[in-house]
């Protein structure tokens, strides 16, 4: 499987320390980490067609722990939850380690017994070695002065996409000319007033106005469907702001632009 890590944690988990052996592992390592070698076989448990073996551990509240699984023989996939009736999924995932390799880290939010499942991610079967590791707890938050403020002004623009305007690439557009100065950044909204839009804009140089090399763009950045761009320009210029909508030319309704650049 490709390297795409899927790493979720519920809430702010908070974590463990005591391990409990098992004589179905070997167990090796030392201070606060133990590796646990296993094998999934055919004599495994299934579920949805796919051994798994469950390691049962204890961890203690507000401690950070490390799981990480790395196996040569298949694609791991990682999953922790309490060791109770309910079996609630706290944090899984697929390959937040090297390569193909399962890795999490976790705080638990109470001290108890815990179940760690590794599974293969397909059906493959073979070896593999699980390793738990304490970590230092996270370094306090810092807690800045700043050195200096800027207010950015904004000027707002209200329009609308109708069947007067544009298409370009099936899609209703409006194209603004705003003057930037390079090295300071710029943010623009796009505001959709009414359910008929899907706002998207896009920011081109002003003498490529066919949109062939966007320099920026963005579909849902701002708050629900709305579009929000931040960029620097690399030089001092005009620049075309284009205001559309996501689907095709037939998406019509009003909006509000909003420009502004960091003083």
């Amino acid at each position: 499987m490709a390297k795409a890590s899927v790493a979720k944690i519920s809430g702010m988990l908070l974590a463990a320390t005591a391990m409990v052996g098992s004589p179905a592992f070997a167990q090796s390592g030392r201070g606060g980490e133990q590796n646990l070698n296993g094998t999934i076989s055919n004599s495994s448990p299934s579920n949805d067609g796919r051994r798994y073996q469950v390691r049962t551990l204890t961890f203690e509240a507000g401690k950070r722990y490390s799981i990480g699984v790395t196996s040569d023989d298949f694609d791991t996939k990682l999953r922790l939850s309490f060791a109770d009736d309910n079996d609630e999924t706290l944090a899984e995932d697929d390959d937040g380690g090297d390569g193909t390799n399962s890795y999490l880290e976790f705080i638990p939010a109470r001290t108890g017994t815990y179940r760690v499942r590794v599974s293969s991610y397909n059906d493959n079967m073979g070896s593999y070695v699980l390793k738990i590791k304490n970590l230092p707890p996270l370094p306090a938050l810092l807690r800045p002065n700043p050195v200096s403020t800027s207010t950015v002004v904004f000027k707002h623009f209200t329009g609308e996409l109708s069947s007067s305007d544009a298409v370009v690439r099936n899609r209703r557009v409006d194209d603004y000319l705003f003057r930037f100065e390079a090295g300071k950044q710029a943010f623009i909204y796009m505001d959709r007033d009414g359910e008929g839009l899907d706002p998207h804009l896009s920011v081109f140089a002003e003498n490529d106005r066919n949109g062939n090399n966007e320099i920026a763009s963005d579909d849902d950045g701002g708050d629900e469907v709305n579009a929000f761009i931040s960029f620097v320009p690399e030089k001092t210029g005009n620049y075309i702001v284009r205001a559309s909508s996501i689907g095709d030319e037939s998406a019509s309704g009003r909006y509000t632009l909003r420009v502004g650049q960091q003083p």
